[in-house]
């Protein structure tokens, strides 16, 4: 197991719920990176000009360096 970890910082986003936009932030990052842990900074919503909620939450997540 590596010993050191590099932070990526995201931002999800999603119309569902606080839950899908974790999610969404997770699944972008694991994209490019081998995800080890994360840690919410901040969660917000937004309403658009749609009347749609939008939850948005801040990530910190941790990455195993390469």
């Amino acid at each position: 197991m590596p010993s050191a970890f590099e932070y990526k910082e995201v931002v999800g986003i999603s119309t569902e719920n606080i839950e899908a936009a974790i999610k969404e932030g997770l699944d972008e990052a694991a994209k490019t990176h081998h995800v080890a842990w994360f840690e919410v900074l901040s969660m917000r919503g937004r309403v658009t000009d749609a009347n749609e909620v939008e939850y948005q939450v801040s990530l910190k997540i941790g990455c195993r360096a390469k």
